[in-house]
């Protein structure tokens, strides 16, 4: 699945803006207006040009009627208003027909006000500049407070009676060349005087997502004044989604300056992705709530809370829009969109989520991934995430915390933490863009975890306990991370203190013939323990591997095979440091990760342990890891 341009979020935004902004065009007071020069003039080409010079575009009609009188009735047929210069249409409005009646008082008190305004086949583009200025901010003559016969402003706007419209398309060009629409079939709108709530209601279409709205919004007199906030409140219902909005906009015709509580309740999610531009189905339940607010690019919903499945969750979320990189408004030349989410969940269930979406369907390999995602470049995005637990496959993850960047297709790492064993493992690293692949690095940090509790993860016992602690760097190129694996490189190390080992464990390693007449067990304490590993296209070299007990000290050496999936691992022990009776015949392990054998051999290679034999860790270990290894016992 791929959705191009931004988030479901940020379009819901949009729904809620535009929407209005449709309705406030099929309100056409640009089209309606032009009765006012009726009164004065009655030749075609004067209110043509009149309205032309107002508005600072070309405006044609194709026929008008005026019948005289208080209210004064007007019938026009085939209007069309020019676009803006840069525009992508050259009509920015063609309206099929009109009918108004015009209070004539009204006139002289520079407001339009209609007693009733009917309009029918109406289509209207709306797009913004690079500067984020939209193609319905007129030029012309007249300026904000006087007879506006388009309201460029929202002190022009006029007072609306009694209006219906029906057979509506209003298109929103974004500037990073996406196009929404919406599609109003039947529109209403009523007040008995401009000193009264207004009343709306529409059905339509939204991305061909059947939608209705009823809003309630203060007076018209309200709305003419700049320096006032006005209030709205109103609900959008779809299929599956419900959307409400309780607050007040400061450019109510461009749904700038907003605030207020906003709530999106869906029953799925097929609303939402249909309105993002998929049509994959998502049976998902998502509930919303928080506090928008729209300053320019800007918009942001802070003190969010609400549960997605059956996930509750509290946090932000931000939008800033992309604006063009050049002088021109090229969708080709828009900087991404950026988006930013905190979200801080109790319990996260990533297994229906994954399962929604599709993700488990088909036989995706982990060797399969692509290391490049060209259509990541088309947004950015910071996620800051946390949850108490996080459930993904049979793993549960506890105080599962994520802090990430991605930014221009490539993804910053800047943490990623969970409880194991005991202890913490943590990541960070970098994934970009390289040609047709990518360059992956990786660090990981294992802190103070329990080696009894990390072998049972492992399909283990507790023969080993102690505090566990490791490192390890990974660096990946190519196109997938299979493909990155064979040329990879890196390093890993594992050191265990304050440990004991099962004495069994130890005598069977070492061959020791008493364990064949034991009945008893115990422990023994452990010294120190050190595994290291360098990776080099692919195949990991494990050695040193060296624990120090009071009962032996058992060396090991090794090679794993990361793309093969295959470990071939030698064991022995000192001779001076066990008993009389152990043999010390070396212990091989071999085979594939999930079918492991083990069996002593005295042919076993013993090249694989002779660094061990030698104490230190080897020099090609990165410092970090290095300088880890020198303070553990066993490198002395």
């Amino acid at each position: 699945m791929r959705i191009s341009g931004t988030s479901a979020i940020r379009r819901v935004f949009y729904a809620l803006g535009w929407v209005a902004v449709g309705l406030v065009a099929l309100a056409l007071v640009s089209a309606a207006g032009l009765a006012a020069w009726l009164a004065t003039a009655d030749l075609k080409p004067v209110v043509e040009r009149q309205a032309s010079e107002a508005l600072g575009r070309k405006v044609t009609l194709g026929r008008f009627e005026v019948t005289w009188g208080n209210p004064l009735a007007v019938e026009i047929r085939d209007l069309s208003i020019a676009n803006a210069p840069w525009g992508s249409d050259p009509e920015m409005i063609r309206l099929g027909r009109l009918s108004a009646l015009l209070d004539v008082p009204a006139l002289l008190t520079g407001v339009l006000r209609y007693e009733k305004l009917r309009l029918a086949d109406l289509k209207v583009v709306l797009e913004r500049d690079r500067n984020g200025i939209g193609n319905w901010k007129y030029g012309g003559a007249s300026g904000p407070g006087g007879l506006g016969i388009v309201p460029k402003a929202r002190t022009e706007f006029p007072t609306l009676i009694d209006f219906a419209g029906e057979h509506g398309l209003v298109t929103y060009r974004t500037r990073g060349g996406n196009l929404l629409s919406i599609r109003l079939d039947q529109v209403a709108i009523a007040a008995p005087d401009e000193y009264s709530p207004v009343s709306l209601q529409a059905t339509g279409a939204y991305n061909d997502v059947a939608a209705a709205l009823d809003a309630t919004t203060e007076p018209y007199f309200i709305l003419r004044d700049a320096a006032l906030p006005f209030g709205t409140r109103f609900t959008l219902k779809g299929n599956d989604t419900d959307i409400a909005f309780d607050g007040t906009m400061m450019e109510p015709l461009d749904f700038e300056g907003a605030r207020g509580e906003l709530s999106l309740t869906a029953k799925t999610l097929d609303d939402l992705m249909q309105v993002a531009g998929s049509r994959q189905k998502v049976d998902l339940p998502l509930l919303l709530l928080g506090k928008l607010a729209r300053d320019g690019d800007h918009w942001s919903l802070s003190e969010a809370r609400g549960r997605l499945e059956r996930a509750d969750f509290a946090g932000r979320l931000e939008l800033t829009e992309g604006r063009p990189h050049g002088d021109k408004v090229d969708p080709d030349d828009i900087a991404p969109d950026d988006i930013a989410l905190a979200l801080d969940f109790g319990r996260l269930d990533l297994n229906p989520l994954l399962a929604a979406f599709g993700a488990a369907q088909g036989d995706a390999r982990l060797e399969a991934l692509p290391l490049r995602q060209p259509g990541l470049a088309a947004i950015n995005l910071s996620l800051v995430l946390s949850a108490e637990q996080l459930r993904i496959a049979a793993m549960r993850l506890p105080r599962f915390a994520l802090d990430g960047r991605l930014q221009g297709g490539n993804i910053a790492l800047r943490d990623l933490k969970f409880a194991l064993g005991g202890g913490t493992l943590a990541f960070d690293g970098t994934l970009k863009t390289s040609g047709d692949g990518g360059v992956l690095a990786l660090n990981a940090q294992l802190i103070q975890a329990r080696a009894q509790e990390i072998a049972r993860l492992l399909g283990g016992g507790d023969e080993i306990r102690g505090q566990l602690n490791g490192s390890a760097t990974l660096r990946l190129q190519g196109a997938t991370l299979g493909d990155g694996l064979r040329r990879g490189s890196g390093a890993a190390l594992v050191t265990l203190a304050r440990g004991d080992i099962d004495r069994a464990l130890v005598e069977q390693i070492s061959a020791d013939l008493r364990s064949l007449f034991r009945t008893q067990g115990g422990r023994v304490k452990v010294g120190c323990l050190l595994a290291a590993m360098t990776v080099k296209n692919g195949i990991g070299t494990l050695s040193p591997l060296r624990l120090e007990s009071d009962a032996a000290v058992v060396l090991g050496g090794g090679r794993v095979d990361l793309v093969g999936k295959r470990l071939d691992l030698v064991l022995k022990t000192e001779r001076d440091s066990t008993s009389f009776f152990a043999l010390d015949i070396p212990i091989e392990i071999k085979g594939p990760f999930d079918n492991l054998s083990a069996a002593p051999n005295s042919d076993a290679d013993q090249a694989l342990i002779k660094v061990a034999e030698q104490g230190p860790a080897p020099a090609d270990l990165p410092d970090g890891l290095r300088q880890m290894a020198r303070q553990n016992a066993c490198a002395r």
